[in-house]
Parts: C-alpha cells; structure tokens; sequence
C-alpha cells in the first residue's frame, strides 16, 4: 500500500490518470503469498484494506481481506478501475464495468446492482459516447442474463429466474458469497497443482562413485552419492489463474549442442507424445516485442488450474513433471531432432491425440 500511495502522488504531480485493469482482484490467494515468504521469494504479505485505519470498512470480511484498489486513496477523481464477470461468472459472458471515485459504470443494466452511485461526467461521458461509436454496448442477451442472476426477475411478469434457490437473485451479498466461494475453489486447485510442481523440480540421480584414495581397500572404494539437477522453477500464485514455470534448459544434458530455444520447441512437443498428451502454452506468445520473444520468453510456459476440473487436475499435472523428468534423460541427440523436424508438420499420431489432452 505504501507504494501504491507514491505511484498515486507521482501520477497526482504529473496529472497522469490510472487505469487499473483487475480482471483476477477476487481471485487472491493468502496461501501462495505465505509459501512464497517461507520460500523467500516474496518479502511480505501485501497489506489487506481492513489494516487500514483512514478506510470505512465494505460490510462484508471477503472484500475486506483484499487487496485495496488504487480506489481507496482516490481523491482526483484520476482512478479509472476495469472490472469484468468473464472471470467470475462464464469467460463467454464478455461483460464488464468501469468504476471511477464515488461513480461506477456498469455497461448498460448493470448500474441496478449499485447503490449510491454519483457520476463524473467527464469520464463517464466520454466513455458511453465511445462506446454508443464502437461496440454499440455488450450483448444484450447476456447482459439480461447476468442482470437476472443478481437481481432477479424484473416484475411479476419476467418468467426468469434469479441465482438464489427461490428464484430471486444474489444480490451484493449473494455475490461476494459466490466470489469467496470461486475464490476458494481455484485456490485449491492451485495448491493441488504447485505441490505436484514443487516436488517434482529436481531430477534425482543416484549412484557410487570410487573413491580417490589410494590407501584405501578396494572393496571399500566405492560410496553412494545424490545428485539433483533442478529442472524448472515457478513462484507460487498469490491471485488469477494460472503458474508460470520457468525452466533451466542450461541443466539439460543437450544443451550445449541444441541450444534454450530449440529445446524448448522440443520439450513442448515432447508432452504431446504419449504418455503425457499434456498441451501447455509457450511464454513467447505472450511476449510483447520480438526482442523479448528471442531473449527470454522461450524459457516460460504458463499452466491454467482454472479451467481443469479437479479430478483431471492432478493427473495432468503429475503427467507434466513425468514428461520433465523423460526429457531431460535424453541423451542421444537425435532423439531432440525427431522432435524439431515434426514442427514443420505434426505427425498423424499427434494430430489424431490433441483432442485427447490435458490442458495446462
């Protein structure tokens, strides 16, 4: 919180607005910050709005728990915070809301769900004339529905139903229960998944080796030793959907004949293969320049929890560290090279599989 008040007097300095994009703020997760401060990857636990003595409290103890938005130290009115139900109700609903300081936008029917709203016509003017010149608005089929599953039914005459088990809607209440309770799901999921991560990091290699010693008997020459070989690491998340893992391709026994870029494009290919028919999503597609795509994005890969259910969660997830382990036992150069000639063209065996995989 204390950054976020310098960044806000810079930008209040400089009259610079902030636009704060949030579509996974419900989504965060107290255990990944904790495991991440035990691991020394994280110093300290982000400041909750509730410590915040100068703030008025939300009524409900979920919201409370959060992190605060750039909203709560809005004074100019230069705060314009984006929101959206793709991440919270269906990812084909494609509806969001804009909330300013003391005024929220909600795309068309949403506005009902709000109390207390005040507008600031000078943003909120603009955007609807954008909006009435571009989109024309979000669809209005699920606008009505999502405005049916908070509010409920419009009058005695609308045939619909609400969220509620009676057929009214969640209102603000029922919503943040159902937020807490998503919440709560995706952070199983990802501590189902980083567990299987974390413990399968290391490739462990045992064996004896002679001893040196010139003095000392044959039959007692030889001693068991342990090595490990970290393949990858990932930091665990502390909100949203998805672990980026990070891989040591400088640990691969080919690395120096193939080089980080080429065996990445391998190993992707690799988990298609049988037994692991695990499809996970290359960092360089993410990457914003060509520059960045070349220097580093090819040692990522980011996995969903999310969008698994959880009986295929673990399964999947144990079948992408099994598939880590394969290859970095890889030790014949051709073996890589099968794999990076079928780039140009996907054999019919792993054309016919795709539909069958694990998606991280």
């Amino acid at each position: 919180m204390p950054r976020r008040k310098e960044i806000y007097k810079l930008c209040q300095k400089y009259d610079v607005l902030i636009i704060e994009d949030e579509p996974y703020w419900y989504l965060q997760y107290p255990s990944g910050t904790a495991i991440n401060i035990a691991n020394g990857k994280q110093k300290t636990a982000a400041t909750t709005f509730n410590t915040q003595t100068d703030q008025k409290s939300s009524g409900f103890d979920f919201l409370d728990s959060l992190v605060p938005s750039y909203l709560s130290i809005d004074v100019d009115g230069r705060v314009i915070r984006l929101d959206t139900f793709s991440k919270t109700i269906a990812p084909g609903c494609r509806l969001g809301w804009v909330c300013c300081a003391h005024s929220c936008f909600f795309q068309t029917v949403i506005l009902t769900i709000v109390s207390q709203v005040t507008a600031q016509p000078a943003i909120i003017e603009r955007m609807l004339r954008i909006t009435e010149t571009s989109t024309q608005q979000p669809s209005g089929f699920v606008q009505s529905m999502v405005i049916e599953l908070l509010r409920g039914p419009l009058g005695a005459s609308d045939p619909g139903r609400g969220g509620r088990s009676d057929g009214s809607g969640w209102e603000v209440a029922g919503w943040v229960r159902w937020l807490e309770g998503l919440r709560g799901n995706y952070e199983r999921r990802m501590n189902a998944m980083c567990h299987i991560l974390h413990a399968g990091r290391h490739l462990v290699k045992a064996g004896r080796r002679r001893s040196l010693d010139l003095d000392v008997n044959d039959d007692e020459d030889e001693w068991a030793v342990v090595e490990t070989t970290r393949m990858y690491d990932f930091v665990w998340p502390v909100g949203g959907m998805f672990v980026w893992v990070e891989v040591d391709y400088n640990s691969h026994p080919l690395f120096g004949h193939f080089g980080g870029p080429k065996l990445s494009q391998a190993l992707w290919l690799f988990w298609t293969t049988k037994p692991y028919l695990v499809l996970a999503t290359p960092g360089s597609i993410f990457a914003p320049t060509d520059e960045i795509r070349a220097e580093s994005a090819w040692k990522f890969f980011r996995l969903c929890f999310a969008a698994i259910d959880e009986s295929a969660l673990e399964p999947v997830s144990r079948r992408f560290v099994e598939g880590f382990h394969a290859f970095w036992k890889i030790k014949n150069p051709k073996t890589v090279q099968g794999l990076l000639d079928s780039i140009e063209g996907p054999s019919t065996e792993q054309q016919s599989v795709i539909s069958m995989m694990g998606y991280c």
